[in-house]
């Protein structure tokens, strides 16, 4: 390669650097954030309609019921399970929050912010039927008997998730008075829990895994993960804390960059719900018969009649999910082992989380769902002899409520992000009004306008620009306009590069050309190496680069050699007679003020 065209080629070589690098990290999203990229489009067909922020007809896929139909649901069942969640039988949770993390060592409770805490409920507060409690154990009978991790008494063959039962940590938590927030945990530590859930238990992400994305199976297991992923991303922006102010307050931006640009991830949220529905639908007669232990007669008969509503408007409705569908082939009979095993993974991984809040909500909620999915596919339709543990029923409940509010915190959301379009535009319009009306006042159209009797037809124009929306027109051209100044001050700098790259490159072209000339006049080189002329003066410089260090580590050798001989050796013992000289005198000071003293 020529000389000439290294600095050439370098500042080539660093733009495409710099393009490609900034290409790279804004494609270098979370395993979710590629999925919803590649679904986004493909996710929304047949007869869904995208009406914008967040808002979505038609049906969910693998599903069996609609967008509306959901939130129909919702607006009956919302209000109704946050009473349920305030009783005593569903707002004390027993659990462990310091099990050790049986994947990552290090992977300790390091959230010591107040936020991230969780306290114990007072023992005065716990029903004393609670602490007489005797919850059957089922021997692990499956396939899985060589993994250590997992213990006989935490699961049984039909569980999808992994309990606390014999955990020495156990202790009952409230609730309400920790709700599902931000809690300043993120970064690293947090992004590791869900890259591990979604790259190693999710049998692989669907636009990555055609295997994925053919198997019905798998591809709802990602959804349903994913869905729960998305309602925790909504109430952490709903309940967010804003560190300057020490305000908790919605952030419409965190939600727009974590859950409202990708439909898809709404969709997976509402296809969670829908599978909830059907659950509960499904086990209304065991809820319904069920004795809600709250150690108050007046209590007990009060969730009796929520778990009955709750139940009721679940079985207006018609299926919103087909299980019979799946594990029906002969193909995907055995894949219900599997999926319970990741699952039962993924509810372990909730002992990594660092912080206590996120892992309560994370743990409930996974059991919430694990319990959905017990009842849908574990049961093969013997539901009369079913049994939950009271923590099973504890976070179907909790959980589902929390998609309830999910939803509501969707809809609370969509006003938000509207109003500030809307704000926005009108902004725009004003400034654009403000400029018109400069422009008129310059040029003197009002007078014109009313001399020549034209107020009504400039008001109709008006009007029809309204309705046409000129307005939004012609800040389209306002912005396309400013793009097309900015694209052609590219283009100028794109031709001051070309120009000072083409100087450059003729002035080192005559340096070089003259150096040829000092070469050959000594001769160093002939006109049969002109063609190499480039690499010879580079290997030439190179030797004399070398020639000329050496020569300076010579000098430097030498100097340090006389230094220590002469010149160091001088000064010490000059330095010892001016100290030895100093003290004599210092010495002689001394005896003679003895002397005056005493005399």
């Amino acid at each position: 390669m020529k000389f000439k065209q290294f600095g050439i080629y370098g500042i080539y070589f660093s733009i495409q650097f710099l393009n490609i690098s900034t290409s790279v990290f804004i494609k270098a999203e979370n395993i979710n954030r590629e999925q919803s990229l590649k679904n986004q489009n493909s996710e929304l067909e047949n007869d869904k309609k995208d009406l914008g922020y967040c808002c979505f007809q038609g049906t969910i896929a693998d599903s069996c019921c609609k967008y509306e139909s959901v939130e129909s649901m919702n607006k009956n069942l919302s209000v109704i399970l946050n009473d349920l969640v305030q009783t005593t039988y569903f707002r004390y949770y027993k659990v462990d929050l310091w099990r050790e993390c049986p994947f990552w060592p290090d992977a300790g409770l390091l959230c010591t912010s107040e936020r991230c805490s969780v306290p114990s409920v007072d023992k005065n507060k716990i029903p004393e039927e609670w602490n007489f409690e005797t919850l059957g154990k089922v021997n692990k009978l499956s396939v899985f008997n060589d993994l250590s991790m997992f213990h006989s008494c935490d699961y049984s063959s039909k569980d999808f998730c992994i309990f606390d039962e014999e955990s020495e940590g156990l202790r009952y938590v409230d609730l309400p008075t920790n709700p599902e927030r931000f809690t300043g945990y993120q970064g690293e530590p947090a992004n590791r829990v869900w890259a591990s859930i979604y790259s190693e238990n999710c049998f692989g992400v669907p636009s990555h895994n055609k295997e994925a994305e053919s198997c019905t199976e798998k591809r709802v297991f990602f959804k349903l993960i994913s869905g729960l992923h998305t309602s925790i991303n909504t109430h952490v922006c709903y309940d967010w804390l804003d560190t300057k102010t020490g305000v908790w307050s919605p952030n419409l931006d965190c939600f727009i960059w974590k859950v409202g640009k990708f439909p898809d991830r709404i969709e997976n949220l509402y296809l969670n719900y829908a599978i909830y529905i059907r659950a509960i639908s499904k086990i209304s007669d065991y809820l319904a018969n069920y004795h809600f232990c709250n150690g108050s007669k007046e209590e007990d008969l009060i969730v009796t009649k929520l778990v009955r509503k709750v139940t009721d408007i679940t079985n207006q409705y018609p299926p919103t999910f087909d299980e019979s569908k799946f594990f029906s082939s002969p193909e995907t009979k055995d894949l219900i082992n599997d999926i319970r095993f990741q699952f039962r993974n993924v509810s372990r991984i909730m002992d990594c989380v660092s912080c206590e809040k996120c892992r309560l909500w994370g743990k409930i909620q996974i059991t919430g769902l694990g319990t959905a999915l017990k009842v849908l596919f574990s049961m093969n339709g013997d539901l009369q002899n079913i049994s939950l543990k009271r923590t099973e029923i504890v976070s179907l409940i909790n959980a589902f409520a929390k998609l309830s509010q999910s939803i509501n915190i969707i809809e609370e959301f969509r006003t938000k992000w509207k109003k500030r379009d809307e704000e926005e535009i009108a902004l725009k319009k004003k400034y654009f009004e403000s400029v018109t009306d400069k422009i008129s006042k310059k040029l003197k159209l009002n007078e014109i306008i009313t001399k020549l009797k034209l107020n009504g037809v400039v008001a109709k124009l008006s009007e029809v620009a309204i309705k046409l929306k000129l307005y939004n027109v012609i800040l389209k051209l306002d912005e396309l306009v400013y793009n097309l100044k900015q694209f052609e001050l590219s283009n100028r700098l794109f031709e001051f590069k070309d120009k000072a790259v083409i100087y450059s490159s003729a002035k080192l072209d005559v340096v070089l050309t003259k150096i040829q000339d000092i070469l050959k006049d000594q001769n160093l080189m002939d006109d049969t190496e002109t063609e190499d002329r480039n690499r010879i003066i580079l290997l030439m410089f190179g030797a004399l680069i070398t020639i000329l260090i050496g020569v300076l580590m010579v000098v430097r050798l030498f100097y340090n050699i006389i230094y220590n001989k002469f010149i160091h050796t001088h000064h010490h013992r000059h330095n010892f007679q001016s100290y030895h000289h100093y003290h004599k005198y210092a010495d002689h000071n001394k005896n003679v003020k003895t002397f005056k003293k005493e005399n």
